[in-house]
């Protein structure tokens, strides 16, 4: 039998062998199947149908799958819109801050794949306007991997956990050190699946969509990266994640017109920005170093998560940075799925991913997973600061109790209470001394 469209073979099925219209209203291939197991179709009928039934390689088939995905046929390429809607609440404990409503993030982009090698990636942020992410990635196998354009470069576990399934509303002051997200090229690779992890970068250096800065001082980041799961060395146990990683970067800048701000740091409240590290006029190059070292320890619904962020600047010449001077960040958290999730389930290299619910909640009820965590945060700028460089706090300590409810995989409500305390509060916004904050999430993403 010659091929044709699928609908008329659903049809002719149908009339042929007097099917309600329920059931002819069906999928071919399922209306098919139906017309065998009743014994309507013999075997030949059956083989032949089933042909015609099958869509061409390149038919495009929709279906939705932890998201709204479109593949062909032989699933050598596909694509899905993405995004995320983060609606915020934020009340502080003084009047030097709007207790507001916000809107955290709104994504909206596509991603997806062509011919089984190359991957894509375009996503905005309506709320800002910004680009986040614009790559083009080369890949055979997971072992390798080549990706060029606007993208995260693993600079930490945290880091590389997106903001969907991060433990807390927002990420640690650690975490504000980090090289973020970057134009470049990165060859990375997973050559043992959750066992070893490496990455490799280049790029500008200068932040999210931002060209180089200077034409002379204009050396680009370089970047490396390692991760080990040592999980299978200790029984290999499936609720396990034993993980270590190392990461490192350094690169020049230059300070066109005088005074340059590094970057500034906001509270994990997003409230005071209690601390900011300026180049002055006259240092016309300066290096700046990056290390990170992260420890992920996971046993079925409990987690350990650590990272030790430092930051080291040196000015060439002039005023400024003197050398070697650091900024240092560390955090260590806590959680407890309540309802017995485990976390290795969601356990990615380079980041967490998304917490599956045992019981998530639909039409016909299902409690969802929930969560509680507490961190603590510890920042410590004394160094710096001695090189008058630095406007803010030189010592900080931020406390996080949070709790989190996963209605399913798509949706959470988070809400956190953030208390932080400053050594030298008259450096900081506000001068209080200390901050208190409830703070309120609702997410969706698709």
């Amino acid at each position: 039998m010659a091929k044709f469209n699928k609908s008329l073979v659903a049809s002719a099925v149908a009339v042929a062998f007097g099917v309600s219209v329920g059931l002819a209203q069906a999928g071919t291939k399922e209306l098919v199947e139906k017309m065998y197991e009743l014994g309507k179709i013999n075997d030949a009928e059956y083989k032949e149908l089933s042909e015609a039934a099958k869509p061409a390689d390149n038919e495009l088939i929709g279906k939705y799958k932890g998201g709204f995905k479109w593949a062909t046929a032989d699933g050598s390429s596909k694509f899905q819109i993405a995004g995320r809607i983060q609606a915020d609440y934020y009340d502080y404990n003084h009047d030097l801050e709007e207790d507001t409503f916000g809107m955290r993030r709104v994504y909206f982009g596509v991603k997806g794949q062509i011919d089984n090698i190359w991957k894509f990636e375009a996503t905005t942020n309506l709320d800002s306007n910004e680009l986040e992410y614009g790559f083009v990635n080369y890949s055979t196998t997971k072992a390798a991997n080549v990706r060029l354009g606007a993208q995260k470069f693993y600079a930490g576990f945290e880091e590389g956990t997106s903001s969907r399934y991060t433990d807390f509303l927002e990420r640690s002051v650690a975490d504000g050190l980090q090289p973020g997200k970057q134009i470049g090229i990165q060859i990375f690779g997973e050559p043992v699946k959750k066992t070893f992890f490496y990455a490799l970068g280049y790029y500008n250096g200068e932040g999210k969509n931002a060209d180089e800065s200077g034409n002379t001082a204009d050396g680009k980041d370089q970047m490396f990266a390692v991760a080990y799961n040592a999980a299978g060395v200790l029984g290999g146990q499936k609720d396990l994640v034993a993980h270590v990683g190392y990461a490192t970067s350094s690169g020049s800048r230059a300070t066109p017109g005088g005074t340059r701000e590094v970057f500034s740091i906001d509270g994990e409240a997003r409230g005071d920005t209690f601390g900011s590290v300026r180049i002055i006029a006259g240092a016309n190059e300066f290096t700046q170093d990056h290390n990170n070292v992260s420890l992920v320890l996971a046993k079925g619904p409990y987690k350990l998560q650590s990272e030790r962020t430092t930051v080291s600047f040196d000015a060439v010449s002039g005023a400024g940075v003197a050398q070697n001077d650091s900024v240092k960040a560390t955090y260590t958290s806590i959680t407890w799925m309540i309802t017995g999730e485990d976390y290795a389930s969601a356990y990615k290299m380079t980041g967490m991913g998304g917490i599956k619910p045992k019981n998530p909640v639909t039409k016909s009820g299902g409690m969802g997973a929930w969560e509680i965590g507490y961190r603590n945060s510890k920042w410590d700028a004394q160094d710096v600061a001695g090189a008058g460089a630095y406007v803010g706090a030189t010592r900080v300590t931020s406390d996080t109790i949070g709790l989190k409810w996963i209605p399913n995989e798509k949706v959470r409500f988070m809400l956190n209470q953030v208390t932080t305390k400053y050594n030298d509060f008259t450096q900081v916004a506000g001068a209080q001394g200390s901050e208190k904050a409830i703070i309120l999430r609702s997410q969706l993403d698709f």
